[in-house]
């Protein structure tokens, strides 16, 4: 057998491999970095709301449903988030409501359980009085 066929034949079963190895794994795995992760974990969870989280919605006019909007489409900020906290860590998740305000709300993640901390509109300053 020639050197160019016994290529030829390594590198088709090569590709094959390729090829049947993506069709079995490829809905295995499909987050992988630490920010998909994170909102995967936090959307399977059970969604509860604080009532400072409650308070501030009504202020700054945050509706449940942008709420899940951001948990759905928005990326966590890291140097927001307390994720070493203990017993429940808090993540900070960014992203635009429908009606254009940039949020960002805190959501702590204890056992099956995701509690939304507070909301916070980054481009407006409100006078609230949330306790």
């Amino acid at each position: 057998m020639s050197i160019f066929r016994r290529f030829k034949l390594y590198f088709f079963g090569v590709a094959l491999g390729l090829i049947l190895t993506y069709h079995f794994f490829n809905d295995r795995y499909p987050t992988w970095l630490p920010g998909s992760v994170i909102t995967e974990e936090l959307q399977r969870n059970r969604l509860t709301y604080s009532k400072h989280a409650l308070c501030r919605m009504a202020c700054r006019n945050i509706s449940k449903e942008e709420i899940g909007a951001v948990l759905k489409g928005g990326s966590v900020n890291f140097k927001k988030s307390k994720v070493h906290e203990t017993p429940c860590p808090s993540y900070a998740l960014e992203g635009r409501s429908k009606d254009g305000q940039n949020l960002r709300i805190i959501f702590a993640k204890c056992d099956s359980v995701t509690t939304v901390i507070t909301a916070i509109d980054l481009n407006r300053k409100y006078n609230c009085k949330c306790n």
